[in-house]
């Protein structure tokens, strides 16, 4: 009855960040995880504006620990931000699956613990960074698959995430 739904969602996402250029060099890929509340309404349609929140945590790549003879070298992300789904089953004729791009962005936190600690050119123990994001993905009803890639220079990386979409509020 009412002419123009709107909800607020809660997504649970888990998934997986491969580095990609620099950051390839002294680290390997982090499983990560987070949450999304994401807000919906006819009248904004195809946007769908959501806020998250990520965490992943990278181990050194052995090769790098090698060269510098480190125990341990661990990166940990921790990020905040907003964004923006793109529905494109306004476009795209699809019963199936709902096709969307994807663009966010957000503030990264990053922390890095070496082991021993000694001063390595090129790598910061703490940094913070503003990140941009662009992906693809699809949906499955409450289910959604996203790839996409975080342009962050020296922690750039590829992200393949799934997350399960859960209604708060419906109004």
């Amino acid at each position: 009855s009412n002419p123009k739904p709107s909800g607020i969602f809660i997504a649970p996402v888990l998934g997986v960040d491969f580095p990609m250029d620099e950051f390839s060099s002294n680290s390997k890929y982090s499983v990560s995880y987070g949450v999304k509340l994401e807000f919906a309404s006819i009248s904004i349609y195809p946007l769908v504006l959501f806020s998250e929140f990520h965490t992943q945590k990278h181990q050194g790549s052995d090769a790098f620990k090698t060269l510098n003879v480190l125990n341990s070298l661990e990166t940990k992300i921790t990020s905040i931000g907003g964004g923006v789904y793109i529905l494109l089953n306004k476009y795209l004729k699809s019963n199936f699956t709902m096709p969307f791009i994807v663009a966010d962005v957000k503030l990264y936190n990053v922390n890095r613990t070496i082991s021993p600690e000694i001063n390595i050119e090129g790598i910061k123990l703490t940094d913070s960074k503003v990140v941009f994001s662009a992906g693809l993905g699809f949906t499955l009803f409450i289910f959604d698959i996203i790839t996409s890639y975080n342009f962050a220079k020296e922690y750039s990386s590829l992200s393949f995430k799934t997350q399960f979409r859960l209604p708060l509020i419906k109004f």
